[in-house]
């Protein structure tokens, strides 16, 4: 497990650097024939859903074979359930790819190789950190399907423009704008980190800060088992998280936050009665924003986002991304694997502006504004960069620490010893 982890930070930079530059590509374009359609299994609503049917329906045209996607907001229980049920969806789309440790161990995956992708083809295709997200007990089950800077602030560049505010590129920067704006009587922020759906935005605020103010080094560590949660980096995280989402920084204040969606939080700031002027989570909110949440936005005047700030001196960007696994070897299923390892479903996903691919063959041409370019280069010209941690730790891990940091900030005592202790357990669990 320790050595699964170390592999992880390096390789991974390697694979958003790939992703968008010329590289050597194996083919693997599936041949088009009759079959039945088969059922795909996602999280993705909205914009995301839409830019991933265009995937799907590229994928029908070249080979025959239809696609049924099925959304699931809950997507963890509906995807440990139906297996368990005798009903499987045939491809399962996994946010979190400590999840295919579980699935694998359930016997609910089929590996890569039984499928006709070997592990010489996928290591042709991706390097070999995205390689280890979809591993588990040495063996292949996912296959990358797409990333996300999970290093940028969304703000209003007019709003910006009309109080003569600079772009931050400091913690501290960031804080005295914020407080600037509650000075003229605004809410700066927009927090959507609740109930349960969306408590995951409050561990890419933590890991972003961590990343940074810890160092790379120590979040290998902290994420990996070998770094225990009662250090005292962790806490000094924390807290500077909590010197930004505050009851009087955030529109509703904290209670509010608690109980808002990350999309809600999204138009909080972007709608065309949104108040708030600065909305923290990855990449993929400009195509919500633009596309689904208000598409009179525009790009430079009304949206747009900048990098998140260095803490101290630390720059590390961190990234997310989903996994793509087989629930079933139903006909259909081994071509869609195929086609969604190669330049062509990697460049009409890109080619959405939604996504930054992790196929190495996918070029840069594809990416189709601004938005989309600059967060591919962010991500390629970083100094560091670290895959999203709560997608790292074992099983429910993340969701643990969700639940921990909805506590901290509304200025409760988080207990990170029986943190940890849940932690250690669940690392044991999968070893």
């Amino acid at each position: 497990m320790k050595r699964r982890k170390s592999l992880i930070a390096s390789a991974v930079a390697l694979a958003v650097l790939a992703a968008g530059l010329t590289a050597t590509a194996i083919s693997a374009k599936p041949t088009r024939h009759s079959a039945n359609s088969i059922e795909v299994l996602s999280l993705w609503g909205g914009s995301e859903k839409d830019a991933f049917l265009k995937v799907t329906a590229a994928f029908t045209k070249d080979t025959g074979i239809k696609v049924e996607y099925t959304s699931a907001r809950d997507f963890i229980p509906e995807v440990r359930t139906r297996p368990a049920a005798g009903n499987p969806p045939d491809i399962g789309i996994l946010p979190r790819p400590g999840y295919i440790g579980t699935l694998a161990k359930q016997g609910a995956l089929k590996t890569l190789s039984s499928l006709g992708l070997s592990n010489s083809y996928m290591a042709g295709n991706y390097a070999a950190g995205w390689l280890k997200l979809g591993s588990s007990g040495g063996k292949l089950y996912g296959v990358p399907a797409k990333a996300n800077s999970k290093s940028v602030i969304w703000y209003k560049p007019d709003s910006f423009k009309k109080y003569k505010f600079k772009i931050p590129t400091t913690w501290a920067q960031l804080l005295a704008i914020t407080k600037a704006y509650k000075a003229k009587g605004l809410v700066p922020w927009s927090v959507g980190a609740g109930p349960s759906q969306s408590q995951w935005t409050l561990t890419d605020w933590f890991e972003n800060i961590y990343a940074k103010q810890a160092g790379p080094d120590n979040y290998d560590k902290l994420f990996s088992g070998n770094l225990k949660w009662t250090d005292a980096s962790v806490a000094t995280a924390v807290d500077t998280m909590k010197s930004a989402i505050k009851d009087e920084y955030v529109v509703g204040g904290i209670t509010a936050a608690l109980g808002r969606s990350f999309t809600d939080g999204i138009g909080q700031a972007f709608a065309a009665n949104g108040t708030a002027v600065i909305y923290y989570e990855g990449g993929f909110v400009g195509g919500i924003a633009t596309g689904q949440t208000n598409t009179a936005l525009k790009v430079g005047e009304t949206i747009d986002w900048f990098d998140f700030p260095a803490v101290g001196s630390g720059k590390t960007v961190t990234i997310g991304g989903d996994v793509i696994a087989a629930f079933t070897n139903k006909p259909g299923v081994k071509e869609f694997l195929q086609y969604m390892t190669t330049a062509d479903s990697g460049t009409v996903w890109a080619g959405t502006g939604a996504v930054i691919s992790p196929i190495k063959s996918v070029p840069a041409s594809a990416y189709p504004n601004d938005l989309a370019k600059r967060e591919a280069a962010q991500v390629a010209n970083a100094s560091a960069v670290r895959f999203d941690g709560s997608d790292l730790l074992p099983s429910g891990g993340g969701d643990n620490l969700g639940a921990a940091l909805q506590t901290a900030i509304q200025g409760k005592t988080v207990d990170w010893a029986a943190f940890e202790t849940a932690m250690q357990t669940k690392w044991k669990a999968e070893k």
